[in-house]
């Protein structure tokens, strides 16, 4: 299988390649492309690769721009840290839209997708009814991330938008949250149930029991062992762990 990668930030790159590599070790790189002059200067290998994966912003513009002037006829699995673009992907040749950060479990997810439509058949054109069936279906389960939570109270229930929410602790089967106001309050929700529920833009989960908001992240500083301390806006310090600073890293960065 031959590609192209379209990914302007080395970090970013590293990760994706180690990714398409540890998926299928066979895949041969065609060309990295970090802004539009490179990619059209090297054009005729679009008409040779059999995937794109693709960055949305590059050094010097839009990839959608590159896409809207070549004529591509191979599949694009975007990964991007941002999440409005979906609709614009999918009017290209778009079959999976990986929002940064991502895992390589939701990277070889969108992999699968592409084998199952396109390696077993050898097609070297797009079905555009299939991709019609595959939009349809990725709009419908865009996510919606939790917006606020309700809080039982022994006089009654309050509610906290996620916006005002600086940190979230586990406390065994449940979690307290920390709000701008400094108020601690306990939620029903375990610490991995929070992690899919909350807007990976806006929350991190650093260790095994901790959720921040990077609003409220006022410094970063290096910690030992491979690991950052996380300076928040209430004076709150927070460590991550050694396995999540990679990620915790390109996740600051919006990657």
């Amino acid at each position: 299988m031959k590609v192209i990668l379209l990914e302007d930030e080395i970090p970013a790159f590293n990760k994706l390649s180690k990714y398409l590599l540890d998926h299928n070790s066979e895949v041969k790189i065609l060309g990295w492309f970090r802004s539009l002059e490179n990619a059209f200067e090297e054009k005729e290998l679009f008409a040779q690769c059999d995937l794109i994966l693709s960055d949305i912003k590059l050094l010097d513009g839009s990839s959608f721009e590159l896409f809207h002037q070549l004529e591509v006829n191979c599949p694009i699995i975007f990964c991007t840290a941002y999440n409005k673009y979906m609709e614009d992907a999918f009017e290209t040749n778009g079959i999976a839209y990986l929002v940064k950060p991502y895992s390589q479990e939701s990277f070889n997810k969108a992999m699968y997708k592409y084998d199952q439509l396109f390696k077993k058949s050898n097609l070297t054109q797009l079905n555009m009814d299939a991709f019609g069936m595959i939009e349809q279906m990725l709009h419908k389960s865009i996510k919606n991330y939790k917006q606020r939570f309700s809080i039982k109270k022994e006089n009654g229930i309050i509610v906290k938008p996620v916006a005002d929410i600086i940190f979230f602790k586990a406390l065994g089967d449940f979690c307290s949250l920390v709000d701008i106001h400094k108020e601690k309050h306990n939620i029903s929700y375990k610490i991995s149930n929070l992690e899919q529920l909350l807007d990976p833009q806006h929350f991190f989960r650093i260790n095994r029991s901790e959720i921040v908001n990077i609003a409220f992240i006022k410094k970063v500083e290096p910690y030992f062992k491979n690991k950052m301390q996380i300076i928040l806006s209430d004076k709150t310090v927070l460590t991550t762990s050694g396995s999540r600073t990679p990620e915790f890293r390109l996740w600051l960065d919006g990657k």
